[in-house]
């Protein structure tokens, strides 16, 4: 199996981010100054969690793997948090896509299909 074709566990993902973790550690005991990366890093864990709250819960209005009453169990929180979890990450999701220039390409795409008198067969959110 070459290493392209190797998938990546997302409890190896963990594993690996703990380590590193573990040296940020090291680094920002040895100057504190570092501590400010730290605090980057928790907030793109923190956003990071959001999204993929927003994401699961979007998945699981489509008919997907989880419920909603399931995600709150997972995550130890009631259906109404889920909720409000999903409405924070699906703002950070539109943010993400706008400075990815994701909303523009869609907005250029519908507008290039409808100079073309071409309906939107895939026509996305």
């Amino acid at each position: 199996m070459s290493r392209r074709d190797r998938v990546t566990e997302p409890a190896e993902l963990a594993a690996n981010l703990v380590r590193f973790l573990r040296r940020m550690e090291d680094h920002a005991a040895s100057d504190p100054a570092n501590l400010i990366l730290i605090d980057e890093l928790a907030e793109a864990l923190r956003e990071t969690k959001l999204r993929a709250i927003a994401r699961a819960g979007r998945a699981a209005r489509e008919g997907g793997d989880y419920s909603i009453g399931e995600i709150g169990r997972i995550l130890g929180v009631s259906k109404q948090a889920v909720h409000q979890l999903m409405a924070k990450g699906k703002v950070l999701l539109e943010e993400q896509r706008a400075r990815l220039g994701v909303v523009s390409l869609r907005e250029r795409r519908r507008a290039r299909l409808a100079d073309a008198g071409v309906r939107d067969r895939r026509a996305v959110g």
